[in-house]
């Protein structure tokens, strides 16, 4: 599904899940100053969409210009598909009543975080 495509709650949802990995993937590369720039404008309200737009492509989507030279490194985004975020029913919810995400405790019991506020996510039962 393409970012276009989602409502700003879903984007946002999508943004949550995958910011872990974004943040591996933008220390490995040397970005992480634009991505923080970018989480913080989400966390602070921002558009979710325009983040997944930005940071998550769809595998079919044109590879971008890239200028380093490098090929993994993309000036728009990381290489490959957005994915959605594998979720389950659990009983956490978002902690800023933004988006629809759910979660269920680790399996080490501890509470699920929203990634994008920071704050642990609340329970909806």
């Amino acid at each position: 599904m393409a970012a276009d495509e989602l409502t700003e709650a879903e984007a946002l949802a999508l943004w949550c899940a995958r910011l872990p990995g974004l943040r591996d993937q933008a220390r490995a590369i040397g970005v992480t100053e634009r991505l923080d720039r970018d989480a913080a404008r989400v966390r602070d309200g921002g558009s979710a969409r325009r983040a997944v737009r930005k940071w998550l492509q769809d595998e079919d989507a044109e590879t971008a210009r890239n200028w380093s030279g490098r090929s993994s490194l993309s000036i728009v985004g990381f290489p490959g598909g957005a994915r959605p975020p594998v979720v389950s029913a659990g009983s956490y919810g978002c902690p800023i009543d933004r988006c629809d995400r759910t979660a269920g405790r680790d399996a080490q019991g501890h509470t699920p975080v929203c990634h994008t506020s920071g704050a642990a996510m609340r329970p909806t039962a």
